[in-house]
């Protein structure tokens, strides 16, 4: 019984410390599952008194200090709840296992627009209120009844300039053609991307790719097989550029910036084609901070100034139109909306994903194996 009592003292330390400011969510946690308590357990009056800040579950890196400045401070100043990270990343099945167990500690989760679309028919997640979010600053049929989309990153690629020459590859169907393309490629390993890619690459029109044709696709992939890697973080992807393992290689838009720079143009992106997919905000269902004071905190995020900031600080495009035009010349190749690039991309559709992602993953997995 000592024991018990004093591993419940020492959580609420934490909790207080957690609640200061002075511990990391994730050190929490981990303190919660050593003691045997829940989160809400430790705090005084109930999971409620923890709701005097918003909770940002994402993928850490430099998304803190840029979703901080560009929104949080922003919200905060107009008299919202200050914000704060968990930085351990909203997978699906972490989602549902907190709201199902009861113990819900994110206010919004910075995910892909096809969660929305599985987590919120599961009934894990809140409605996004359109009185006041706005369905109009995101771009169509990227405002879903339980997310909508905030920024938007691409699948690009980029290839060895001294491997090609005069030559260059400037289509999916070149980076799948490897009899006059030469070399290695790789692809993103959990199907994003590569799927429509590959039917670009086999003359589905960029505008036609849904539902996904998957046999046409994974016969495509299949038959590059012997020529590819697979990557699966975006660091994966940067080295086996720079290090010089392939001579293509898929990538997220804003990472091949990174790579023309730190090749020092060796590797080039081609942006034609590209697959535009939505990031986008998310609300785990019985959020602490309250329906209504995240939706404020969405509707701060629509805005184009905060959009264009997350742009110059991630490389992530706005899906605000209102934003479009307020992409900096410096920009314009790597935005996926820039004037030079909206036309030529394709763009996800996020309910076809949200319904058959698994199937699409699993048969994808088993193709490259």
């Amino acid at each position: 019984m000592q024991d018990k009592q004093f591993m419940r003292e020492t959580l609420v330390d934490g909790a207080k410390a957690f609640k200061e400011g002075k511990m990391k969510r994730r050190t929490f946690l981990t303190l919660c599952a050593m003691t045997g308590f829940s989160a809400a357990a430790s705090f005084p009056g109930g999971a409620e008194a923890a709701a005097d800040y918003i909770v940002m579950w994402n993928w850490g890196g430099q998304s803190e200090e840029c979703h901080g400045g560009a929104i949080g401070k922003p919200h905060e100043a107009a008299g919202g709840l200050p914000l704060r990270f968990d930085t351990s990343g909203p997978l699906q099945g972490k989602i549902k296992e907190m709201v199902d167990s009861g113990n819900v500690t994110a206010d919004v989760c910075d995910a892909d627009l096809f969660d929305a679309v599985a987590l919120g028919a599961s009934g894990h997640l809140e409605a996004i209120d359109y009185n006041v979010v706005s369905k109009d600053k995101t771009l169509p049929n990227y405002a879903l009844d339980h997310g909508v989309s905030i920024i938007l990153y691409g699948y690009a690629f980029v290839y060895d300039t001294e491997a090609y020459g005069d030559n260059p590859p400037n289509s999916w169907a070149d980076f799948f053609d490897t009899a006059k393309f030469p070399g290695k490629r790789s692809l993103y390993k959990w199907a994003n991307g590569s799927l429509e890619a590959a039917l670009m690459a086999d003359g589905v029109d960029k505008d036609a790719l849904y539902p996904l044709d998957m046999d046409r696709a994974l016969n495509k992939i299949k038959g590059m097989k012997d020529d590819s890697l697979y990557w699966g973080s975006g660091s994966e992807a940067h080295s086996m550029c720079v290090n010089g393992e392939v001579t293509m290689g898929m990538v997220w838009q804003n990472r091949g910036r990174n790579i023309e720079e730190d090749t020092e143009g060796r590797y080039k992106l081609v942006m034609n084609q590209a697959l535009a997919m939505p990031g986008a905000y998310i609300v785990p269902k019985g959020n602490p901070a309250g329906r209504e004071e995240i939706m404020k905190f969405i509707a701060q995020a629509q805005d184009p100034d905060a959009q264009l900031q997350l742009l110059d600080c991630l490389g992530m495009t706005p899906s605000n139109p209102a934003a479009f035009d307020g992409i900096p010349e410096g920009q314009q190749p790597y935005a996926i909306t820039s004037a030079m690039n909206i036309d030529g991309v394709a763009f996800n559709d996020p309910t076809w994903w949200g319904e058959n992602g698994g199937d699409a993953v699993n048969a994808f997995l088993e193709a490259i194996s």
